[in-house]
């Protein structure tokens, strides 16, 4: 059975929750100055070398001379921000598949917080490279399944709805799913969970499609959403933990 349990609210107000989670806890950020560090450094080599390549392109095409300049400069400018904007989409993709082995940390962090234990221990830093793969093949199939839905976006008006429908429900996935590595660690799993709490998932997504829109605003707000994500997933699985303790009482 796959109904809907936690609703489109439940994703929403996971992220202030995590904000009060921070506000007691703020060491949890610790676990993710590593890859957002890695994260800005590849992001900067990564306009470096395609702005440079741009610039090069469009300074040989038009004459260095009157109009010409001005209009090379505007163009670059142009450039620029498609560059960065593009670069801003795809920060929050590349920064939790680098973040993907500290998920677990963070994850027992945040249990232990809500409930004062946890269960199972973190695998340690062996698991460090099939964690990274996993999560690599799971942004491999998203990013597969993405690239033809934003041809849809040519279409007017449903076509921007559904990319950003479908933009949300695969940010929620991504952040609600990578830290339940301790417990549904096989892709199955994780698609499975995402089916039972679509709602949810596409709540917090939303939140997060929003803020990747202005790229500095997704740069402070990522280590929020890894928490959001983590607390949406602990509440879905007790969730479902009680249901079945519930139905077992009643069986």
């Amino acid at each position: 059975m796959t109904t809907d349990r936690l609703g489109l609210v439940h994703g929403v107000k996971s992220v202030p929750a995590a904000l009060g989670i921070l506000r007691h806890r703020p060491k949890i950020l610790l676990w993710l100055v590593p890859p957002l560090a890695i994260t800005l450094l590849l992001d900067a080599l990564a306009f470096f070398f395609a702005f440079s390549w741009m610039r090069e392109g469009i300074v040989g095409m038009l004459p260095q001379q009157g109009y010409g300049s001005w209009a090379a400069t505007a163009i670059s400018v142009f450039a620029a921000i498609a560059v960065v904007l593009l670069l801003g989409w795809t920060f929050a993709w590349l920064f939790l598949t680098l973040a993907s082995p500290f998920q677990d940390y963070i994850s027992a962090a945040v249990e232990r917080e809500r409930k004062g234990d946890i269960s199972p221990d973190p695998s340690g830093f062996g698991g460090f490279f099939k964690s990274f793969a996993r999560s690599a093949l799971q942004a491999a199939i998203l990013l597969a399944v993405t690239i033809p839905i934003l041809l849809l976006g040519f279409i007017p008006i449903v076509g921007p709805v559904i990319v950003f429908s479908w933009s949300a429900f695969a940010m929620g996935f991504s952040f609600v799913t990578i830290p339940a590595g301790r417990t549904a660690g096989r892709l199955r799993d994780r698609f499975a969970f995402a089916r039972r709490h679509r709602g949810a998932l596409l709540g917090l997504g939303a939140v997060i499609s929003l803020a990747t829109l202005i790229p500095l605003m997704s740069l402070f707000c990522m280590p929020l959403f890894v928490v959001a994500g983590t607390l949406l997933y602990l509440e879905a699985a007790e969730d479902e933990r009680s249901k079945e303790r519930h139905s077992g009482e009643a069986g």
